[in-house]
């Protein structure tokens, strides 16, 4: 257990670093081939302009990678059944907005499109963050959902939008899956691999600790989808995880530390632990525990949205007709609800990376792509995005870009107003989501913490009441929550101590206490499995917590 607060990477760190270890070329090229496949066949049958939209649905694939294949399928079809959803919903209101426009109506109508997009954009990362899920989340989902908005000008209606965005999204689900025919274990062996290597990398640099920090949690979130692990115990003979606990066991001996800041791909859980984790409890418990305006889930949703707001709105005013643009670019920055000094380093690599990207789509204007080089261009950004989409914005939204400006039909547009009305949106977007993040609600760290803490007493109470009729075995359910509330816990004490250091001091030895005592109980019941826990050991237990 930590004593004091964990390190701080400096800015240059958080800026310069790759957060994910491990290659990710397989894993890009099936996102390349899941656009270059259906695209390949739409062009020999006459459809080149469809082109953009079984890109948008190619994005899928993205998705999935990293799961085991008894997860991945679900996930999958998930994020294809949100980006079919999204592009026809996006293809409707731009529908009624430049059907309004175009028919002599004001400019404001775009006001639908904001308020559209902000409520996506609210929506997708209020789940995100309340589910914990990994990078990239909900953006590429909202930068599809915005860009259909722009459709209306390739003369699909909002059915053939969607009809194409799902070539793109079953392309997605053959190519994701395709491997499990040839290695059902792969993805848990991959992970296992890169934990492996990660460790045996590490130098005691803050970037190369967090990679093998993030490789250790990557690992048993993959071998508890693939059902290698459960409840705290190894139910797989494979030695999968039995080889992760060594790999864990041998960081933890070098006198690590953890450090959780230098990335968006949180590390929800206790490295310095070398113990097999209870899995993540159900999706409905961490929807529902979020629903309080001091979460981490809630406050991130409604700092993003106002900011979206601002983002959106300035954008109109400007006479600018790409409000989705503005809004998008707002949400990468504040998706994962980043501390301050990484938030703004996310605002840096968005800005830079945006100003690249919509270089890159300049030149791809100035060479005239249609057709083939259209179908190359656009599998060689989802390769690349793919490749970069964990390890650093700044260069995974180069190839993003061009992607999304030509969803948003860029092409026929004089490439001159392009790049400097979005280069001006990328500025204003930057601006908003910064003064959100720094001056919105400054007692945010403390009362989310605070919550927290509460609920790590609850959980123990829970599980300690569970424990008087039952014997710890009988009581997995409370454990595996008593340990996801002792983790966020954990992950807001470490983010307090970074932004309210004053408040952290005080807060510290409470936060230790809270970290023994809760790990101790869940020690005793996986030592003691089918023994009931005599009441005076759980009457002791609850005066310590009271």
């Amino acid at each position: 257990m930590m004593e004091t607060p964990p390190p701080r990477p400096s800015a240059w760190q958080l800026f310069t670093a790759f957060h994910s270890p491990g290659r990710r070329w397989p894993g890009a090229l099936r996102a390349g081939l899941a656009m270059g496949l259906p695209g390949t066949v739409a062009i020999l049958l006459g459809f080149e302009a469809e082109l953009l939209l079984i890109a948008a649905g190619s994005f899928t694939v993205i998705h999935g990678e990293g799961y085991a294949y008894r997860a991945r399928w679900k996930v999958l079809l998930t994020a294809g059944a949100l980006f079919i959803t999204g592009a026809v919903a996006g293809a409707f209101v731009g529908t009624v907005v430049w059907g309004q426009i175009e028919a002599g109506a004001t400019r404001w109508w775009l006001l639908l499109t904001v308020a559209f997009a902000t409520a996506i954009a609210g929506v997708g990362i209020y789940v995100a963050n309340a589910l914990r899920l990994p990078p990239p989340g909900p953006w590429f989902i909202l930068l599809v959902t915005g860009a259909s908005t722009m459709t209306h000008r390739l003369d699909l209606n909002p059915v053939e939008v969607g009809a194409w965005a799902g070539v793109g999204v079953l392309s997605s689900v053959l190519v994701g899956m395709a491997p499990a025919l040839l290695n059902p274990r792969g993805p848990e062996e991959d992970a296992v691999r890169v934990l492996e290597a990660a460790v045996a990398d590490s130098d005691g640099s803050v970037e190369k600790l967090h990679q093998a920090q993030t490789a250790v949690t990557h690992a048993w979130f993959t071998l508890a989808d693939a059902r290698a692990i459960h409840a705290g115990r190894i139910v797989d003979a494979s030695g999968l995880a039995e080889r992760t606990l060594a790999a864990q066991a041998t960081l933890v001996g070098t006198g690590s530390r953890a450090v959780d800041e230098i990335s968006d791909n949180r590390n929800y859980l206790d490295v310095d632990r070398v113990k097999v984790p209870h899995t993540r409890p159900s999706i409905s418990y961490r929807l529902y525990r979020s629903i309080h305006p001091d979460s981490h889930a809630m406050m991130t949703a409604t700092r993003v949205m106002l900011a979206c707001l601002g983002a959106g709105v300035t954008s109109i005013a400007l006479g600018f007709n790409r409000p989705d643009w503005a809004i998008v670019s707002t949400l990468l920055i504040l998706q994962w609800g980043p501390d301050k000094v990484p938030g703004t380093i996310r605002g840096v690599h968005r800005f830079l990376g945006s100003v690249l990207g919509v270089g890159l789509f300049g030149v791809l204007y100035l060479l005239d792509v249609h057709a083939w080089t259209l179908m190359l261009a656009l599998s060689v950004c989802l390769f690349f995005s793919e490749i970069f989409v964990t390890r650093n914005y700044a260069l995974a939204v180069i190839f993003t870009t061009p992607v999304a400006l030509m969803l948003g039909g860029a092409l026929q547009e004089p490439v001159g107003v392009t790049v400097y009305e979005r280069v001006i949106e990328i500025a204003f977007s930057v601006i908003f989501a910064l003064a959100l993040l720094w001056l919105y609600r400054s007692d945010a760290e403390p009362a989310h913490h605070l919550r927290l803490q509460l609920r790590c007493r609850r959980a123990m109470e829970s599980l300690l009441g569970a424990l008087l009729t039952s014997a710890p075995d009988e009581a997995l359910e409370q454990r595996r929550d008593l340990q996801y509330e002792l983790l966020s816990e954990r992950r807001a004490a470490q983010s307090l101590s970074r932004n309210n250091p004053d408040v952290a001091t005080q807060r510290w030895e409470e936060h230790l206490h809270l970290q023994r005592t809760g790990y101790a109980l869940l020690d005793y019941c996986e030592a003691h499995g089918d023994t009931r826990l005599p009441f005076g050991d759980i009457q002791s237990v609850a005066e310590r917590i009271s």
